[in-house]
């Protein structure tokens, strides 16, 4: 019996560059036939780590069930292809966010002629687009739209999210689809590397040295809109998978997400705040709840933590640290010297203190304006709770949530924790913390009205008697001596933190 040749789906492949290279070129081939392509400006991103605007292009294998073309550009457009092409008209529009975020939506009567496929482009990229057909089987709101293969810049730069292909090949590309095709898309030297689905659990990753040594757990996205400590952790998983970072003495658990239905949804919190009343919770209540249960437990295995986040705002980066030593009611605590030093290592110039204190404060002031207070235990974070478990820790503040010089500070501070540890054999890094920041007070918006006297972000000075806060009532409260504005509020509810008020450290870390 003769035998039967194996089926196959006609594919598109992407292979693209790692991130330490050239992350928005890569090489688009169908069979033996291989052009350039690029991707976007961000590289790629695992399906879970994809989000709207983050100019990355998701990993994974994807239907191509169409295309359009505009008919006033190209008149002359070939009408004798395999794969099916319709023409663009008016009022066509993809729509990037709202009810019908991802589809195709028509603009009745003329409306909305910015948002048209057929629009004037300062250049002629989307003559002819393909649509990936990428979160758009039950679209989710935040995790990427218009994804289409259309063609690139002159100039071969990254795009924001799509597949460009050169534009004098794009007529030798449409002539080879065919009806039924996917597109392939992951790095060039990692075909077979998983790919996550909304669905994943709660992902870590551990390297484990063969000799002895400290064990670090590091993680990012505690909070869902933070993405440097995804992109940063990442980065160094791959580069853990590659050999480029060895492993060689103690181990390192990477927990690239934390709250994953945070990082879906683009938010600080799913349910609530994971990095408030982070504690066992024997009857958890929601996803929060349940998520932090694994994380504790994940948190007591280990000796040192480095939690990485971002602000909102403008502002340069600093380390959270812990208190001094002490057997204190708040938070007792006996690693202050080994946190110290590893705080004041990790790339930032500034190391602040005093968290757990203040906001005992801040519960106190509360109670005083008649307001429902939280429990005590809200102000307990990852790096509390890692104090409690009879380790240490540290939080990172790489700077603005969407700045991408966050990541690389991230992805600098994992190299430094790691070569700090001897986990890796690197030089020690050396001391670049050369300001410490003690929180001593905080401000609350007492009455509607309430806001701050000046524009800051964390760690502007202040001199003594400058105006901080203008009550409703036409008071002013002002510093009581030179100090540093911490975490200000420009859109305070009764009973938030207007700002956390700082002053010069005496500390020695």
């Amino acid at each position: 019996m003769d035998s039967v040749p194996m089926a196959q789906v006609p594919t598109i492949s992407i292979r693209a560059s790692r991130p330490d290279e050239n992350p928005s070129i890569g090489t688009l081939s169908i069979g033996d036939w291989s052009i350039p392509c690029t991707v976007g400006a961000g590289g790629l991103a695992p399906m879970t780590l994809k989000r709207e605007g983050d100019k990355r292009t998701p990993i994974g294998v994807f239907p191509l069930r169409y295309g359009f073309f505009n008919p006033e550009a190209l008149p002359d457009f070939p009408g004798n292809l395999a794969f099916p092409f319709v023409p663009m008209t008016p009022g066509m529009i993809w729509e990037e966010e709202g009810e019908n975020y991802n589809r195709l939506v028509y603009a009745a009567g003329g409306e909305r002629p910015e948002d048209e496929l057929s629009r004037a482009r300062d250049e002629n990229l989307f003559d002819v687009i393909v649509p990936i057909g990428y979160n758009d089987a039950v679209p989710e709101v935040g995790r990427g739209s218009a994804l289409f293969i259309h063609a690139a810049r002159s100039d071969m730069r990254g795009t924001a999210g799509c597949i460009g292909v050169p534009q004098e090949k794009m007529t030798e590309f449409i002539r080879r689809l065919k009806p039924g095709m996917v597109i392939d898309i992951n790095y060039a030297e990692a075909p077979d590397e998983k790919v996550s689905t909304p669905d994943d659990p709660l992902e870590a990753i551990r390297f484990v040295g063969l000799q002895p040594g400290p064990k670090l757990i590091i993680m990012g996205a505690v909070h869902g809109n933070e993405p440097c400590g995804p992109q940063a952790i990442m980065r160094a998983i791959s580069d853990c998978r590659s050999g480029r970072l060895k492993i060689r003495r103690g181990e390192v658990t990477f927990v690239p997400i934390a709250n994953l239905k945070a990082y879906r949804q683009r938010t600080r919190e799913g349910d609530r705040n994971l990095n408030r009343d982070l504690r066992d919770k024997p009857v958890p209540e929601n996803y929060e709840d349940r998520v932090g249960n694994r994380i504790c437990a994940f948190l007591r295995q280990h000796d040192v933590l480095l939690d990485i986040h971002s602000f909102r705002g403008e502002g340069e980066s600093f380390v959270f640290a812990g208190p001094l030593d002490n057997s204190g009611a708040i938070e007792p605590f006996r690693y202050a010297k080994p946190e110290g030093e590893f705080a004041v290592r990790l790339g930032t110039q500034t190391v602040i203190h005093g968290w757990l204190g203040v906001y005992d404060q801040f519960l106190k002031k509360r109670a005083n304006l008649g307001l429902t207070n939280p429990s005590s235990a809200e102000g307990v974070g990852s790096t509390e709770y890692m104090r409690f478990a009879g380790g240490y820790g540290v939080t990172l503040e790489c700077g603005s949530h969407d700045d991408p010089a966050s990541v690389e500070v991230g992805y600098s501070a994992i190299l430094n924790a790691l070569s700090h540890l001897q986990i890796i054999d690197a030089p020690p890094p050396q001391v670049s913390a050369q300001n410490a920041i003690q929180i001593i007070d905080v401000l609350l918006c007492e009455a509607e009205g309430d806001c701050l006297a000046g524009q800051w972000k964390t760690g502007d000075a202040v001199h003594a008697g400058e105006a901080l806060v203008s009550r409703a009532n036409g008071d002013t409260v002002v510093a009581p001596g030179p100090g540093f504005i911490i975490f200000p509020n420009e859109n305070p509810k009764l009973g938030d933190g207007l700002c956390y008020f700082g002053v010069a450290s005496e500390r020695v870390f």
